[in-house]
């Protein structure tokens, strides 16, 4: 098998491992087994054109990565306080790291197969579950690396013990947020069972996610409002928030600065990633044992019927096989857990944005404050893309056993269903909620960027690949599938608003004559989407 860097790395940490009661050995040879299935070139699941493109997605996820902490680079570069530039540094750090592992390692941690296959073979609960931590740990490194190997270098200028604490403090961040999942996920395992466990950790995924994007508001909301050189009085709340507890041990170095409030928040950087990790390994075998309620399916008695969905597809969908696809689409988007984990992830995190941001800038905006309704518009396309996945997508050759006249008539459907029950509905609330509150009259603006979401949704089906919904497995491409696409429609998304700003420039008129042409294009490019092929 190959001999990867990681490994050998982690061999320097050998003592560590064993000083806890795991069987170093055993988990090294686990993970060497699940970094070579990961790195294959072939694979049973994929053909090789197929996972050639896996392959060159994933390099370019970590490009973008690398391009996004370029830019991070120059918070440190150009920080004149210390603490208010780390703050907002590691906020964004931690917002990445958390929003990738509850979307695509939580799946490892939660993992129930190695245990039914390894677990006969001898291996103890301690060395299984390391193997899965060290597993994720390895590739949350890679993206550490990613994010902050400019940083790192341009931390230089503060000195080299500086730098060498901030790359401490990364580490330990990524301990810090993979431990305490890990204990979310034993208290949701301990309280819940069977299905409703298993939507409960799809809830508390979608929770933590976007309770990190408000955190990062709040912290960038602080950092505007603390003058470290006046004096050192923070409010209460950021004894609580992570990325200042890390930012404080730094600020301390490069200021040298020492005082009793920048102690106690240096000592919860180092002390609570340290505890954490010591009450998830004591922890460990209860988690273990707990994780085979996953197993579990009990049965929901009390199915809940929608019957809207089912009069709304009488309405907007002509074909009878549309109609049936359309009501199939509806429940699968109101109960597949990974879509909703993913969409309402996206939906949850880009509206608290969006409120927060629209806030503090509503004065400057002035009359022109409806373009914020353009950042719900750019995660349309996400929502499109998650249409593909689904953990169940063996069951996707009922496409191919029943007999179906058309399969535009799936596509249809797909992209109904999703306007229907997720886009549209959200996009009405946010505008209701948007008028009220700025008072903003002008429904002319509202109908526009409304067409427009129509147009991006119609739009991203098109330029992607036709692959039936929910007929893709989630672990292979996940978020780096159609990533390019995706960006693509965000650029698009931005170019319709500014169109939409010239066009109002000129008043009433041009804006009414905008919305026809907009109605136009829709159906033109409807027609034209799903035609028969």
């Amino acid at each position: 098998m190959n001999n990867f860097i990681s490994l050998n790395i982690l061999d320097k940490f050998r003592f560590l491992y064993e000083k806890i009661g795991i069987d170093y050995d055993t988990m090294k040879l686990i993970l060497r087994v699940k970094l070579t299935l990961d790195s294959r070139k072939t694979s049973n699941l994929l053909e090789r054109q197929q996972f050639d493109q896996y392959l060159d997605q994933y390099k370019t996820v970590q490009i973008i990565y690398t391009i996004i902490g370029f830019f991070m680079m120059f918070i440190v570069i150009m920080s004149k306080n210390t603490l208010v530039s780390m703050a907002t540094y590691f906020a964004m750090f931690m917002f990445f790291i958390a929003t990738n592992f509850m979307s695509d390692f939580s799946s490892v941690i939660l993992d129930v197969k190695d245990k039914s296959i390894l677990a006969t073979r001898g291996i103890d609960s301690k060395t299984l579950n390391a193997s899965k931590i060290t597993h994720v740990m390895i590739y949350m490194v890679k993206i550490s690396i990613a994010l902050n190997g400019f940083s790192l270098i341009a931390s230089l200028k503060h000195g080299l013990i500086f730098s060498l604490i901030f790359l401490i403090e990364i580490f330990l961040i990524n301990i810090f947020m993979l431990m305490f999942s890990g204990l979310v996920y034993l208290l949701l395992l301990k309280l819940f069972n069977g299905s409703k466990l298993k939507d409960a950790i799809t809830i508390i995924q979608i929770v933590v996610t976007v309770s990190f994007s408000l955190a990062y508001i709040i912290v960038m909301n602080l950092s505007t409002s603390i003058n470290l050189f006046e004096s050192i009085h923070f409010e209460t709340i950021s004894y609580f928030l992570p990325p200042f507890w890390f930012a404080s041990l730094l600020e301390i170095i490069a200021t040298k600065n020492i005082n009793k409030t920048l102690l106690i928040l240096s000592f919860l950087a180092l002390v609570i990633p340290l505890i954490s990790a010591l009450i998830y390994i004591k922890l460990t075998p209860v988690f273990e044992k707990n994780l085979q309620k996953l197993n579990n399916e009990s049965s929901n008695k009390n199915i809940k019927k929608y019957k809207f969905p089912i009069k709304l597809s009488k309405i907007i969908c002509k074909d009878k096989e549309e109609i049936i696809f359309f009501n199939f689409f509806s429940r699968m988007i109101r109960v597949d857990r990974d879509f909703k984990a993913t969409v309402y992830t996206t939906i949850g995190s880009n509206l608290i944005c969006f409120f927060v941001v629209l806030d503090r800038y509503v004065e400057d905006m002035g009359v022109y404050i409806y373009l914020f309704l353009y950042s719900y518009v750019t995660i349309v396309p996400t929502i499109i893309i998650a249409l593909k996945f689904s953990r169940n997508y063996n069951a996707s050759y009922i496409y191919k056993t029943i007999p179906i006249k058309n399969k535009m008539n799936i596509h249809k459907a797909a992209i109904k269903a999703c306007l229907a029950n997720i886009i549209i509905p959200i996009y009405i609330i946010s505008s209701i909620i948007f008028i009220n509150i700025y008072e903003v009259t002008v429904i002319q603006h509202i109908i526009i960027i409304f067409l427009v979401t129509i147009f991006i949704a119609i739009s991203t089906f098109v330029i992607l690949n036709k692959n039936l919904p929910f007929s893709q497995p989630p672990n292979i491409f996940k978020k780096n599938y159609a990533i390019l696409d995706n960006y693509l429609m965000i650029v698009l998304t931005i170019i319709m608003a500014g169109i939409h700003f010239v066009i109002s420039l000129f008043g009433t008129l041009p804006l009414n004559i905008y919305i026809i042409v907009l109605l136009i294009i829709n159906i033109i490019l409807y027609k034209l989407a799903f035609r028969v092929r």
